[in-house]
């Protein structure tokens, strides 16, 4: 094989290379937003009564419950001495679950 030949082989397997990893890349992740969120829907975009494990038609008293209930299970604070995988998916949850109950009081309250 000559020099010329071992060139034109590495020059090929990065050309390959970049190729597939431009083909199989994973999309890239969207900037949260600071807009309000759509109405009636959790961080993850499930509508509050199903974050807060309640029915659409719960009491003010069932959501608060349920709310403490959840957000005791994924408060920040329980997670300080797990992986930070964990902890970040403990934040994200309780985000979730604190819009969703801010949303459900504001609909229950009568303000919009």
């Amino acid at each position: 094989m000559t020099l010329g030949e071992i060139g034109v082989a590495l020059i090929g397997l990065c050309a390959g290379y970049w190729v597939l990893t431009k083909l199989f890349r994973p999309p890239p992740r969207a900037e949260p937003s600071n807009r309000r969120r759509r109405a009636g829907a959790g961080d993850g975009g499930s509508p509050w009564h199903q974050v807060l494990g309640v029915s659409p038609s719960a009491t003010r008293d069932e959501i608060r419950r349920a709310y403490r209930t959840l957000l005791s299970r994924y408060h920040p604070d329980k997670s300080a001495t797990l992986s930070q995988e964990m902890r970040e998916l403990a934040e994200r949850k309780s985000r979730e679950i604190t819009h969703a109950y801010r949303h459900a009081m504001q609909r229950r309250s009568g303000a919009r």
